[in-house]
């Protein structure tokens, strides 16, 4: 029996999982020491989390999608005593898998599942690569809802979810190579100023860093505006370069930025050309704590919602940080 206590957390309903959840259940179940929770629905899983915490294992596993992954964290963060939190590990078991890809086994699913199951039969132990970081707690949703994720955008990054969902999904794409057609599509429609796209958003924010003093920023139009924990987004893209002094990085690019098809290729590499200038109307931060003024829809790891509006702030706070393990 492995000395290391692992226990799986698997969200039947996410992308991945509705193709392989049953081959991956019947094959977990020849680990009788792995505990292994089926949780279909945000109730159960709440209703779960402090039962895992009671038990004290050393690995959670989840297995889902880039929702159920910030959901579970959220969960893990509010139960478990800050000094033992459990290792994590993520498997791909969702359609974008962006999570996995930063902090997972892999974001293919067949090789994160064949090394998942290599790691178990060598015991599971926990001298494989460790990767650490934040999760986002992001508050001021219309619904009242507080939620968490480690991926947030609105402006054309809503145009580019509903294109996802429209004309992409809708067909059965999935994994990278479908997110590398919307991000195509959508760069395509930015340049040319296709209305499908360009979309600007008012957006007034206040960003708290690690140190000094909270830098404001007036209402503007934001073309784009992301913020993540991760250090690398779907198909290798690193949009933030302010420097890592802070867990959260923001970048913007305002309505109207100037020299837009020379500039993005670069931003998207997180590695700034002479174009990519606050003047021209790009610019990236990192902080703590961000207040987003704003009346509009976000995706937060794949989920969309609306904000209060009015006066009401949307609050993203980091969370953590959190020790991802990545088996050998």
């Amino acid at each position: 029996m492995t000395g290391t206590r692992v226990t799986v957390i698997s969200n039947p309903a996410s992308g991945n999982n509705r193709k392989w959840q049953a081959r991956f259940a019947a094959r977990l179940a020849g680990y009788p020491h792995v505990r292994h929770h089926v949780t279909s629905t945000l109730a159960e899983a709440e209703a779960l989390a402090p039962q895992l915490a009671a038990e004290g294992w050393d690995v959670v596993v989840i297995n889902g999608g880039d929702g159920t992954i910030a959901a579970a964290l959220g969960m893990i963060l509010a139960h478990w005593p800050e000094a033992d939190l459990p290792l994590i590990v993520v498997l791909p078991g969702g359609t974008a898998n962006m999570t996995a890809g930063d902090i997972g086994i892999s974001a293919s699913h067949d090789r994160a599942v064949r090394r998942f199951f290599r790691w178990l039969d060598r015991g599971a132990p926990k001298d494989g690569e460790i990767r650490t970081r934040h999760l986002m707690r992001v508050e001021g949703a219309g619904d009242g809802r507080t939620r968490h994720g480690m991926f947030l955008g609105t402006g054309a990054v809503m145009q580019a979810t509903q294109y996802a969902h429209s004309d992409v999904h809708s067909r059965g794409l999935g994994g990278e190579i479908s997110l590398g057609l919307i991000l195509i599509r959508a760069i395509w429609g930015l340049i040319r100023q296709d209305p499908r796209f360009y979309q600007p958003t008012q957006v007034r924010m206040t960003l708290t860093p690690a140190t000094g003093a909270p830098v404001m920023r007036d209402t503007a139009p934001m073309l784009i505006l992301v913020a993540s924990t991760l250090q690398r987004l779907s198909l290798g893209v690193r949009p933030f370069w302010a420097p890592r002094d802070a867990a959260i990085g923001l970048t913007t690019i305002r309505g109207g930025a100037a020299r837009f098809p020379r500039a993005i290729l670069s931003l998207l590499r997180g590695r700034p050309n002479r174009h990519v200038t606050p003047e021209n109307g790009y610019e990236s931060f990192r902080a703590d704590r961000i207040e987003l003024h704003f009346d509009g829809e976000l995706n937060l790891d794949g989920e969309l919602f609306a904000t209060a509006g009015g006066d009401a702030p949307l609050v993203i706070t980091a969370q953590g940080p959190v020790r991802f393990l990545r088996p050998r």
